[in-house]
Order: C-alpha cells, then sequence, then structure tokens
C-alpha cells in the first residue's frame, strides 16, 4: 500500500514556500522514508477549515501495515504543530480511503 498524507494549515499559519515546507515536512517526519508530492485537494467535507486552498503531500511508497499503524500512532502523540495532518491509504485500482 501507499501513504498520502496531506497537511492543511491551521487558521493564521500557512507556508506558501515550497522549499520551506518541504523542510518542517521533512523534519516532522523524520524517520519515515517520505516523499515530496506537490500540493493537492482533497473533498471540502473532508477538512477542518473552510479554506480552498490546496494542501501540501508526501508520500510514503510500499508502505507497511506496521509503518502505517505507527505513523498514525505518532501523528496522534506528536501533533504537527500549526498544521491538520490528514492520511490516505492508496492501494492500486481502488479509492483512497482517509484513515486519519
Amino acid at each position: 500500500m501507499d501513504l498520502r498524507l496531506c497537511f492543511e494549515n491551521k487558521a493564521g499559519v500557512s507556508i506558501d514556500d515550497t522549499g520551506a515546507f518541504k523542510h518542517y515536512a521533512g523534519n516532522y517526519l523524520a524517520g519515515f522514508d517520505v516523499e515530496w508530492a506537490g500540493s493537492v485537494s482533497i473533498p471540502h467535507l473532508e477538512k477542518k477549515t473552510p479554506n480552498m486552498e490546496p494542501l501540501w503531500q508526501v508520500r510514503i511508497e510500499n508502505a507497511s501495515p506496521a509503518c502505517r499503524d505507527y505513523l498514525c500512532e505518532y501523528l496522534t502523540r506528536n501533533p504537527m504543530c500549526g498544521y491538520f495532518v490528514h492520511v490516505y491509504e492508496c492501494h492500486h485500482g481502488k479509492i483512497d480511503a482517509k484513515i486519519f
């Protein structure tokens, strides 16, 4: 499975510079094998804020179930400052399922 993490900024927080956010997300997710994936829009009903801006995203390809479970546990005990993190589990040929 692949995992896709999308970062929704909280009110008053926004990093508009790609390089700066790549660095911030890379440090936050150190220890996970993440690949930068640019920006994406997610369904409005899945967001926590009303803004219509695209979200930054990273991917973890070929993740094991243990990696998925540890990632969700890590995000729960160590929330990212200034951002809500949405996690989608992706399987080829199926619609991505939001898991966090």
